[in-house]
């Protein structure tokens, strides 16, 4: 008995400085989070002030960001208007493949999507079935590489505005 009553003190005793309403560890806290309010690290006299980055660059980064952000929706609207076709069997198989872009944050990856069909009449009365099956794969995986290169080449614009904001550190 007077084991446990010594544990249940010293347990008390020790989870009661846990929930102290100390002014002093307040206070240090609330001092810190001043110091670094906007990231920025505290002014150390030996370094170039240039280098540590203040709230108005930050700001600036930020604005930037967003215009990147509306750049890349832009981009992803003209894609996903364009129409995209992949052909097999001597282009006697067309596929419109169009191009769906990323719902973030639920679905972060764009894809494609085969919107229509076009089968030449007389190649598809003489085909059969495995060589009309191996063509409409072969047609879509042409389609989606033409749709992936598309894409490509319209998102080096956005990468040539993000290596500018990121000044040059952007996979280099």
């Amino acid at each position: 008995m007077k084991t446990a009553t010594i544990a249940t003190l010293l347990l008390t005793a020790t989870s009661a400085t846990a929930f102290s309403t100390s002014r002093t560890a307040a206070a240090s806290l609330r001092q810190s989070t001043t110091l670094n309010l906007f990231g920025s690290k505290p002014k150390d006299p030996n370094s170039d002030a240039a280098k540590q980055p203040g709230m108005m660059d930050q700001l600036a980064m930020f604005k930037k960001a967003q215009e990147l952000a509306q750049k890349k929706k832009k981009l992803d609207d003209e894609l996903a208007n364009e129409t995209i076709m992949g052909t097999a069997a001597d282009g006697n198989i067309e596929i419109t493949v169009k191009y769906i872009p990323p719902q973030l944050p639920a679905n972060p990856t764009p894809g494609y999507e085969a919107a229509a069909v076009n089968i030449n009449e007389e190649y598809l009365s003489q085909v059969s079935s495995e060589d009309l099956s191996v063509a409409l794969v072969e047609a879509i995986r042409d389609g989606e590489k033409k749709a992936t290169e598309r894409v490509g080449e319209k998102y080096k614009e956005l990468e040539e505005d993000m290596k500018g904001i990121m000044g040059g550190f952007g996979g280099q």
